[in-house]
C-alpha cells in the first residue's frame, strides 16, 4: 500500500503544481486586458486627484507636495521623467490619450502631470514577503491535507486489490474455488467478476480434464485388455480358420480403439472451444437424408426401421459436418435401444431449428436424463454397457448444440421409448 499510496501522492503533488502554473499562465494571458481596464479604473481616481493637486506647482513644489501627501495615500509615490522610463508606442500612445500606463503585473501606475516630461509614479503597496519557515509550513500543511484526502482514496482501492492479490494467489497454490466477493460500491467489482468467472472456467475445464483423464484410462483398458488376451490365444492356436477368426475379433477390437480414440478427440475439441464452428446455409432435406444414410445399413442390421417423419424447412444454418455428427449419433443412439422403430424430423420451431429423434425402446428413466449426456456415463438399467458404445455420442451432442448456441433434452416418446430434442437458434 505505502508504494501506491506515495507514487499517487508524489505523481497528484507534481501534477498540482504544474496545472496551478498552466493555468495561472493561461488565464493571466487571456484576462490580461480585462484585468488592466479594472486595475486602470480602480486607480483612476487617486490619480487624478494627485494630478490635480501637482498641475498648478513647479517640479520643486510638487516634490514637496508629495512628501506631503505620501502619508496619507498610502501609496509610494515619485515623479520621474518621461525619458528614464523607455516607454513602448503603446504606453506613449496611452499617455498621449490621457489615460494610466500599468506596469510590474498591475502594481505600478504612470500618469502624466501636464504635456510636460513630467510624469507620476504610483506604485502599490509591496506584499508581505513570507519568510522561508511560512513558506516551508504552509507547504507542509498542503501536503499533509492533501495525503490526508489521498489516503482515504486509496486505502479502499487497495483493500479491495489486496483481496483479488490474495484470491489469485490462492488460486495459483491450487485451490480452484477461491473466489472474490467485493462491496457493490466496489470500483473493481467488474474486475473481480471477471476473475470470478475465469476461475470457474478454469476449474471447471481442469475437473472435466481429469474426469476424462480417468474415464479415457478406464475405457482404453477394457479392449487393451482383450487384445492381449487375443494374442495370447493366437500364439496357441494351430486352426487356420480359428486363427481368422481370432484376427477378425482383433481387428473389431483396434476399429472399437480408433472409434473412441476419433470421438475423444472430436469431445476435446469442442470441449476447450478449440474448433471454431463456421456456420452456413445448406439444403436441408437433402442434408438430412445423406445423414439418415449414414446409418441405414446399421438400423436394418440391427432390425430397426428407421424413416424421416418430416423435414419442414427448406435450408438449415449449421456446422455441417458437426451437426452431422451429433444426429448421426442420435440415431444410432436410437437404433442400439430401439425395439422396431426409428424416427427423425426436422422441423423450424419458437426456439429456432429443432431435431427429433424417436425410438420405441425403453426410454430413459427420469433420473438418468441429465447424466446421460455427460461424458463415458452410462445408466445402470437397460440403456447400459452392454449395448455398446463408448459413453461421449451424447456427450458430444451436447457439445455440439451448444457450440451452435442450443440445447439437447430428452424425454418419453409417443410410442413409449425415448425422444431426444435438440435445439439450436437460427443464424441473423
Amino acid at each position: 500500500m505505502l508504494r501506491l499510496f506515495f507514487g499517487l501522492f508524489i505523481v497528484l503533488a507534481i501534477g498540482m503544481v504544474a496545472a496551478l502554473e498552466v493555468v495561472d499562465r493561461t488565464f493571466t494571458a487571456l484576462l490580461d486586458g480585462t484585468l488592466q481596464t479594472y486595475n486602470r479604473d480602480a486607480m483612476r481616481g487617486p490619480a487624478y486627484s494627485l494630478v490635480q493637486q501637482l498641475q498648478p506647482l513647479d517640479e520643486a513644489g510638487r516634490e514637496q507636495q508629495l512628501q506631503v501627501l505620501k502619508p496619507h495615500y498610502g501609496l509610494q509615490l515619485q515623479l520621474v521623467q518621461r525619458e528614464a522610463l523607455a516607454l513602448s508606442e503603446r504606453e506613449k500612445t496611452l499617455l498621449d490619450e490621457g489615460q494610466l500606463v500599468i506596469r510590474d503585473k498591475y502594481t505600478q501606475f504612470i500618469s502624466v502631470i501636464d504635456n510636460g516630461p513630467q510624469l507620476l509614479s504610483i506604485k502599490l503597496p509591496e506584499e508581505p514577503n513570507m519568510n522561508a519557515f511560512y513558506l516551508i509550513a504552509a507547504y507542509t500543511m498542503l501536503g499533509v491535507l492533501l495525503g490526508i484526502v489521498l489516503f482515504f482514496w486509496v486505502r479502499p482501492h487497495w483493500r479491495d486489490l489486496e483481496k483479488l492479490r490474495l484470491a489469485a494467489q490462492r488460486f495459483g497454490d491450487n485451490d480452484l474455488s477461491s473466489r472474490i466477493q467485493l462491496s457493490k460500491r466496489s470500483n473493481i467489482r467488474d474486475l473481480a467478476g471477471h476473475f470470478n468467472q475465469m476461475a470457474a472456467r478454469i476449474e471447471g475445464l481442469i475437473a472435466n480434464q481429469r474426469e476424462l483423464t480417468n474415464a479415457v484410462s478406464h475405457e482404453l483398458r477394457t479392449p487393451i485388455t482383450r487384445l492381449s488376451f487375443e494374442l495370447d490365444q493366437l500364439k496357441q492356436l494351430s486352426d487356420p480358420q480359428a486363427k481368422r477368426e481370432l484376427i477378425a475379433d482383433m481387428y473389431a477390437d483396434l476399429g472399437e480403439l480408433e472409434e473412441m480414440v476419433s470421438e475423444l478427440l472430436t469431445y476435446a475439441s469442442l470441449e476447450r472451444n478449440a474448433t471454431v464452428v463456421n456456420r452456413e446455409n445448406i439444403q436441408a432435406l437433402s442434408w438430412l437424408d445423406s445423414v439418415v444414410g449414414s446409418v441405414a445399413l446399421e438400423a436394418e442390421a440391427a432390425g430397426v426401421v428407421l424413416s424421416i417423419r418430416a423435414c419442414e424447412v427448406e435450408s438449415i444454418c449449421i456446422e455441417p459436418r458437426f451437426m452431422a455428427r451429433a444426429v448421426i449419433n442420435l440415431l444410432r443412439n436410437a437404433i442400439r435401444y430401439a425395439d422396431q422403430r426409428v424416427e427423425v424430423s426436422l422441423v423450424l420451431g419458437e426456439q429456432g431449428y429443432e431435431v427429433l429423434v424417436n425410438d420405441d425402446g425403453p426410454g430413459v428413466p427420469l433420473d438418468g436424463r441429465e447424466k446421460i449426456f455427460e461424458p463415458f456415463a452410462r445408466l445402470d438399467a437397460s440403456r447400459d454397457r452392454r449395448t455398446g458404445g463408448f459413453g461421449l455420442g451424447l456427450a458430444l451432442v451436447r457439445r455440439v448444440s451448444q457450440g451452435h448456441g442450443g440445447k439437447v433434452e430428452v424425454g418419453d416418446s409417443p410410442w413409449g421409448g425415448a425422444s431426444f430434442r435438440m435445439t439450436w437458434a437460427a443464424a441473423d
